[in-house]
């Protein structure tokens, strides 16, 4: 193996310590980020509030908590409401994952 000649050494050595200076600046930055903000940010992209059940407690809570017949009809209004939603729930990502899987073997089978 011929021997490297300086200007290789010093590259190869500049390389190396630009490579340690990104690993040192990369554990900075995920030792400085808040987990627990990044983590709840992503369940919202990945599993949507649902509005269903925001309108579920609204109306349990017009029934239970005041039970006269004034609250009472639009909190059963309200439940009714939210199997009706129910149906029309956002998308999570999990669902695409699983219509995607069925959607190409489907079409897989459609090859044959």
């Amino acid at each position: 193996m011929p021997d490297c000649s300086m200007e290789e050494k010093r590259i190869a050595r500049s390389v190396a310590d630009s490579l340690t200076r990104l690993q040192e600046a990369k554990s900075n930055v995920a030792s400085s980020i808040d987990t627990k903000h990044v983590v709840h940010h992503l369940n919202k992209v990945s599993r949507p509030n649902s509005p269903s059940s925001t309108l579920k407690k609204a109306g349990v809570a017009l029934i239970v908590a005041t039970p006269d017949p004034v609250t009472a009809v639009p909190g059963v209004a309200l439940i009714a409401a939210s199997y009706v939603a129910k149906r029309k729930e956002p998308t999570k990502l999990d669902d695409l994952a699983v219509e995607a899987k069925k959607i190409l073997r489907d079409i897989q089978s459609l090859r044959v």
